[in-house]
């Protein structure tokens, strides 16, 4: 069942250092949270049952933000004290291709472990939000130019390195010929690096199509900091794509036409420096 739009209204503060905390909390941009549609399935079964509360967030702070990447609880209860933090943390993990605004507001959705079939309410939904901002200046926005240039090669670039996200472009025939090549050198493993070596290595290239009229990419990304990803001509204009399907290592965009040889792919990426973390905290969240 659903509630839809409470009225529950809460004030978010940017988390200050400790050294300046008295100092930086009154300067601190406030943000508001509306809580939005409550699902709440309780049910004896464990794969059946689940809550959901949905929060929207206004304000200056929502404003400079273009999505929330993730959520961490600290404290939720229902009215009769039954903790409701997933067991999971994973739950309400940084998300890949994130959240971003949704009918003109900043929103996610936190999900809660089942609450006792007596509760009529949550009693508190306490924690943390991060807002993500990007930015050229904070790291946020990465452009890999003339991506198609090198096929079944690993990309070059600093930032990506840095935190340990591995990209390549692939093409069915780039993807065979290397996987001939490391086949044939027992050193092959250690030329590549030994993620991508085990790429060319298992049986990957059954998902990898010869289609001229799509993107594939192999991407690599264990922190989840790849927010989104946008493919540009080479004047930077959006390739309008039809159609697009990935699993954990791999991502595929199909377009009307071929791609430009020029093309440039835009990352949204989350630094340290594109987010900002917020305490929150909302009470007497009414159950359906």
């Amino acid at each position: 069942m659903k509630l839809l739009n409470q009225t529950c209204l809460a004030i978010f503060l940017a988390l200050p250092s400790a050294a300046n905390a008295q100092t930086e909390e009154k300067s601190a941009p406030q943000i508001q949270v509306n809580v939005g549609d409550v699902t709440d399935n309780r049910t004896t079964s464990a794969f059946n049952s689940e809550c959901k509360v949905e929060l929207k967030f206004t304000g200056d702070a929502a404003a400079d933000a273009q999505s929330v990447r993730r959520v961490q609880l600290t404290e939720a209860t229902d009215s009769t004290g039954r903790d409701l933090i997933p067991k999971d943390d994973g739950e309400n993990s940084p998300r890949p291709f994130g959240f971003g605004q949704s009918g003109g507001a900043l929103s996610t959705e936190v999900r809660l472990r089942n609450p006792s079939r007596n509760a009529t309410a949550i009693k508190i939904l306490k924690g943390h939000v991060e807002l993500f901002n990007p930015t050229e200046a904070n790291g946020g926005r990465l452009t890999i130019k003339n991506i198609l240039q090198h096929p079944a090669e690993p990309v070059q670039n600093p930032s990506l390195a840095k935190y340990h996200i591995q990209l390549m472009y692939l093409t069915k025939a780039a993807y065979d010929a290397k996987k001939k090549e490391i086949e044939s050198q027992q050193n092959g493993d250690q030329k590549l690096g030994e993620a991508f070596g085990q790429l060319f290595k298992g049986m990957f290239g059954g998902m990898v199509s010869d289609s001229k009229d799509s993107i594939q990419l192999y991407i690599k990304d264990p922190d989840k900091r790849i927010i989104d990803l946008k493919f540009v001509d080479g004047q930077g204009n959006p390739l309008k794509s039809n159609q697009s399907w990935s699993t954990d290592d791999f991502r595929s965009t199909g377009f009307d036409t071929p791609p430009p040889p020029d093309t440039q792919l835009n990352i949204q990426l989350a630094t340290p420096e594109s987010l900002k973390t917020y305490s929150f905290q909302v009470e007497n969240i009414a159950l359906p």
